[in-house]
């Protein structure tokens, strides 16, 4: 499913089957604007769902659609204020009145993600590592939810299982072993393709780098203590690991990111109640 079939059923679900009527409908402006501080994320997404429901859910016998204008006051990624103009649509009425609630959920969910992962970026922004998400999401949403991670100054994690290859606890727990999950998870794997296990102990960790054969390992639910420790025996080994740390808390971000290692991973900056959603009008201006 791309991209245009997730907008086409967000649409479908809100407007429901029944072709809608265009003819006669005014030409009006609308003018979006936020009802919160933040970092605008979502914009791009207007112009197909502004076209998907001019071509899809309209009659087509009848007079001809005048198409809708668009034009942004802000670009993607710029700081948005309270009651300031973000863009304007010109067209048919009625195509601009069905889009408008898809549009504001839209901008109003990723703009949150975006504002959210600014935030714990600058937090962490003099220890140079990367903050990734995770695939605890909506993966109908994910494109987008990494779109607006980005625009944060965040950094994706894989989009899916052919994105590279990680190996977890449960992995380990099904094949008997560290050596025994690597073996499995290494047949047939694609050229360039990066491997990454999972540990949770200081022993694990020694089994790892014994091993030699990953590119990242992931340093799950550690204590900072444990943490400090397994980060300084990865760095004296001899193969320039990835270090990764994951199950933090955003009490702890900062904590964690003095460690050392490379990035942190953690869904909270896409979930619902940290990223909170910045709410968003569409009115008639002329």
């Amino acid at each position: 499913m791309i991209f245009n079939d997730i907008l086409r059923a967000k649409l479908s679900l809100d407007l429901g089957s029944e072709p809608f009527d265009g003819t006669l409908a005014p030409l009006k402006t609308f003018e979006i604007k936020s009802k919160g501080l933040g970092i605008l994320c979502g914009t791009k997404y207007i112009p197909t769902i502004v076209d998907i429901v001019e071509r899809e859910f309209f009659l087509k016998t009848l007079l001809p659609l005048s198409p809708v204008e668009i034009k942004l006051s802000l670009q993607e990624g710029d700081v948005i204020i309270p009651g300031v103009p973000v863009a304007k649509l010109t067209g048919n009425s009625e195509v601009l009145l069905k889009a408008e609630r898809t549009i504001l959920n839209i901008l109003s969910e990723l703009s949150g993600i975006a504002t959210y992962t600014k935030s714990q970026v600058r937090r962490v922004k003099k220890y140079n590592i990367d903050l990734l998400d995770t695939r605890k999401d909506d993966p109908l949403m994910r494109s987008m939810h990494k779109h607006a991670l980005t625009i944060g100054g965040g950094k994706p994690h894989r989009f899916g299982f052919p994105d590279g290859v990680i190996i977890k606890d449960n992995d380990i727990a099904v094949y008997g072993g560290i050596k025994q999950a690597i073996d499995r998870r290494i047949r047939g794997l694609k050229h360039l393709t990066k491997i990454e296990i999972e540990v949770r102990t200081l022993g694990e960790l020694e089994e790892v780098i014994a091993d030699g054969r990953v590119d990242v390992i992931l340093l799950d639910n550690m204590n900072i203590e444990t943490l400090l420790k397994s980060v300084e025996k990865i760095k004296a080994s001899s193969k320039p690991y990835i270090i990764e740390a994951s199950g933090i808390q955003e009490s702890t971000l900062e904590e964690v990111a003095k460690t050392g290692v490379s990035c942190i991973s953690s869904s909270m900056f896409i979930r619902k109640g940290m990223a909170e959603h910045i709410d968003f009008s569409m009115k008639v201006v002329n």
